[in-house]
């Protein structure tokens, strides 16, 4: 506590502690005795006097327009998520501290790993998140899960959340700028990618041949249901083909299921093959990878537990479609998916009674982390809450490493 500049009284005797020849006290002696008296004065062991400081009283240096003390997280981080494009926590929470209280929205519109929607969460404030990328959604997801697990040990409250397909955006410019909105256009594009021959005598269900196979190409913008397709393998059976290929942006949830039923009754071969989003590329002129559906099986499981009887869903088989795998790396993983498909599920939820039209409930989830790359097959949910004897739905929900998810109903009887 000793001035470089003279000044005033500022050089005195203090408590028997005297001063170096040049040195001066950095406050004058009447200051000094009210530090003393207020307690704000200790020693060290030498007897030097110190004054003391206490945070509430240390305002610090106020926030610039450059933040430079906020660094990115290691990658032994707990906060890393392999998201190339991932922020810093205390970032999102300087941000958001600065410029909303509890209870506030927060918005995000590409979200990436999701964290303003993590950090809102913590901060009590309420949020949407948005993104077109597959794997940044279910990054995102987990992340939140994540908190609501470590909310939840901690006993303290969390809400729940929704995810959210709003539109296909990139789908409907496409159509709009290349193909003119018109569905023969579309067809005729992806068919040509495929290496698909056009029928002549083209109907309204069957459009091309393939090989033996014949070729059916769903609408731009409509979902390929279980009436489509029976309506389909009909028209190929009359048509005397022993296979056909169904083409669509996106398939009724079980279908799979049901073309097992057909191909038994029918006598006819169903492939399954969503259409790739690499054909609305600019310039495009290979054609990309046409690769089945994923395939999902699962079962009940029922147990007596404390006198009642509860189910658990055990997933049975699972094969993922490969199609967003880069087309260098297909053939590798081919054989190991074929081996091994467990390997590719990232994360799984079971909605035990599930109701057609409304919001799939996540009564129970596992998922992998960064750090623990288990994955329970069986749920251990044990799920007692029906009401009513009968038959019901449960809804099992599969998202693989590549962001895709797969989903069936398992029927449930009590």
């Amino acid at each position: 506590m000793t001035a470089r500049k003279p000044g005033g009284d500022t050089r005195y005797e203090w408590k028997g502690y005297k001063l170096k020849s040049g040195r001066y006290w950095a406050y004058s002696k009447e200051n000094m005795e009210k530090f003393e008296k207020e307690g704000k004065i200790y020693y060290t062991k030498s007897g030097l006097p110190r004054l003391k400081y206490y945070l509430d009283e240390m305002l610090g240096v106020p926030l610039q327009d450059l933040w430079t003390d906020i660094k990115i997280p290691s990658s032994q981080s707990y906060e890393r998520l392999g998201f190339e494009t991932q922020k810093p926590e205390a970032l999102l929470e300087r941000i958001i501290l600065l410029s909303s209280n509890k209870g506030d929205l927060v918005t995000d519109f590409f979200c990436g790993s999701g964290t303003t929607g993590a950090v809102a969460e913590k901060l009590g404030r309420r949020w949407i998140m948005c993104d077109l990328g597959r794997f940044a959604i279910h990054t995102s997801r987990k992340r939140l899960i994540e908190i609501q697990r470590s909310l939840h040990n901690e006993n303290k409250q969390y809400r729940s959340f929704d995810v959210y397909n709003l539109g296909r955006y990139e789908r409907q410019w496409w159509q709009k700028e290349s193909l003119k909105g018109a569905d023969e256009e579309h067809r005729r594009v992806v068919m040509e990618f495929y290496r698909a021959e056009p029928l002549p005598n083209a109907t309204g269900l069957l459009h091309g041949r393939k090989g033996q196979a014949l070729v059916h190409v769903d609408d731009i913008d409509s979902i390929f249901t279980r009436d489509e397709v029976r309506d389909v393998v009909k028209a190929a059976r009359e048509a005397g083909a022993r296979e056909v290929h169904c083409l669509s942006w996106e398939f009724e949830m079980d279908l799979r299921l049901i073309c097992h039923e057909l191909e038994a009754a029918e006598g006819v071969k169903i492939k399954l093959i969503p259409i790739p989003r690499e054909i609305m590329e600019k310039n495009r002129t290979n054609p990309p990878p046409f690769l089945e559906v994923a395939v999902l099986e699962a079962e009940p499981v029922y147990r007596t537990e404390g006198g009642k009887r509860v189910v658990d869903i055990k997933l049975t088989k699972f094969l993922p479609s490969l199609a967003e795998v880069p087309s260098k790396e297909l053939e590798a993983l081919k054989e190991r998916a074929i081996k091994s498909g467990f390997d590719f599920i990232d994360f799984w939820a079971i909605d035990f009674d599930w109701q057609e039209g409304k919001p799939f409930e996540h009564h129970w989830q596992d998922y992998r982390t960064r750090k623990d790359r288990s994955l329970k097959t069986v749920s251990d949910f044990g799920y007692d809450k029906y009401l009513r004897e009968g038959k019901h739905t449960a809804c099992v929900k599969v998202i693989d490493v590549f962001g895709c998810d797969t989903s069936i109903t398992v029927e449930i009887s009590t």
